[in-house]
């Protein structure tokens, strides 16, 4: 860990072969950076799902829930980075753009990385991982450099260069507006065969579908997606925990605590006032 960051920057570099899933939900309540050196993927990331090749980069902001899935042709070991870091690791390029620049342009999204600047980026990323591992005294200044090289290299390609996100197929594409509309009517009660019906699709296919493509069972991407945002109403509104869990789509305010520290390992009354341990 560099001392001269924060609590949260990390970077590392993973490789999971053809047959790995992850199992647990992920959110974390910094920034994180994934880039994708060899293999493919999907990315759901809120309620968009990306699909990664080599070369792309993803932008997870803090607090969104994410998860990556493999398809039945992704059959390649996937190689990526995974750099998690707080928005204060990013002063001195707030204190020059401003932080609502700087905010503005590292929301959720995927950036393909042009293939003339693949070399140099993955270079400094190979750099930025062997000095976080401290050869030196003078490591924690090179991480430091290093990073704010990287930043100033994505805010480029966010402002300037190719941030569309890979085309998906259509079977792929019903999945996504399945997604996007769960996470815009959470609050609502939702169950899986009306939302199959009004898809015009059979209830066995959405539910094998949706966890295929994003990773999540479709019960465990709803009370994420209310987790996070009872996660947020908990931290700005002073309204109850009960009016909480049932403006959050809960009609049980027991069954909401339950589920609350269960994906966040920590009860709803203690988030509230004690962040720091989450």
């Amino acid at each position: 860990m560099n001392s001269t960051m924060s609590e949260y920057f990390n970077i590392n570099k993973l490789i999971r072969e053809a047959a790995f899933r992850m199992d647990e939900t992920h959110s974390h309540d910094c920034y994180e950076l994934v880039y994708l050196f060899s293999g493919e993927c999907n990315i759901l990331v809120s309620h968009t799902i990306y699909r990664m090749v080599p070369g792309t980069l993803v932008i997870i902001p803090p607090g969104e829930i994410h998860k990556t899935s493999y398809g039945s042709n992704d059959k390649v070991r996937q190689q990526r980075t995974a750099l998690r870091f707080s928005i204060k690791d990013t002063d001195w390029l707030c204190s020059a753009l401003g932080k609502d620049f700087v905010k503005d342009n590292l929301t959720a999204g995927i950036i393909e990385v042009p293939d003339k600047r693949k070399e140099y980026i993955e270079n400094l990323i190979t750099r930025m991982i062997y000095e976080n591992q401290m050869p030196d005294e003078l490591s924690m200044g090179m991480v430091k450099t290093l990073f704010q090289e990287f930043m100033i290299f994505v805010l480029r390609c966010k402002l300037y260069g190719d941030t569309s996100a890979h085309e998906i197929d259509a079977q792929n594409s019903t999945i996504q507006d399945v997604a996007t509309y769960v996470y815009n009517n959470y609050d609502k009660q939702i169950y899986l065969d009306d939302v199959a019906k009004q898809f015009s699709i059979s209830r066995s296919y959405l539910s094998k579908k949706f966890k295929q493509t994003t990773g999540f069972g479709f019960k465990e991407y709803l009370l994420n997606v209310r987790i996070k945002e009872a996660c947020r109403l908990l931290l700005e509104t002073n309204h109850s925990i009960t009016d909480i869990a049932f403006a959050c789509g809960f009609n049980d305010s027991n069954y909401f605590g339950d589920a609350f520290r269960r994906i966040k390992g920590i009860s709803p009354n203690k988030y509230r006032h004690n962040r720091d341990v989450v």
